[in-house]
């Protein structure tokens, strides 16, 4: 598996989610399997079929995460120059179609998130980005059409 980029807060949120499914889920989820469990019978309740099926998706999670964390790389600074567009950095937008102003942290595909103004490196209008200036003007094609772009700030912090 290829490397996978993540931002320290994103490393140590995965660590923590992880730690949280080991020490409180698992063990919970293990002990209602435990009740639950029919006495050498017939393991057709569904009830517990529920609960089997709960486990096999905790499982695939924990598996999911570890992966994750085997093959990360905490990126913490960059090559390029403070004023452009980088991963972790935060951007200030205007769109130029809407008129809209918009905030966007830009991050790996693992930890994207747009609701939380979370934007993938990965994504089209991240890929436009990067590299760019404040001030600098980006286009890209979606399929509502035509989207233009304004930088008006860049930041970078530890977050």
């Amino acid at each position: 598996m290829p490397k996978i980029t993540l931002t320290r807060k994103g490393y140590e949120d995965i660590l923590r989610e992880l730690r949280l499914l080991f020490q409180e889920e698992r063990p919970r989820l293990l002990q209602e399997i435990l009740e639950a469990a029919p006495d050498w019978g017939s393991s057709n309740d569904p009830d517990f079929q529920r609960l089997l099926g709960r486990r096999r998706r905790l499982e695939r999670r924990i598996a999911y995460l570890q992966q994750i964390l085997a093959n990360a790389e905490v990126l913490v600074g960059s090559n390029l120059p403070p004023d452009r567009v980088r991963f972790n950095c935060r951007v200030h937008l205007l769109n130029l179609t809407t008129g809209r102003e918009q905030h966007f942290r830009l991050v790996g595909p693992v930890e994207a998130d747009a609701q939380h103004g979370r934007l993938s490196t990965a994504s089209p209008l991240g890929r436009a980005l990067l590299g760019r200036g404040r001030g600098e003007r980006v286009e890209l094609e979606t399929p509502a059409g035509l989207r233009s772009y304004q930088i008006l700030d860049i930041l970078m912090d530890e977050a």
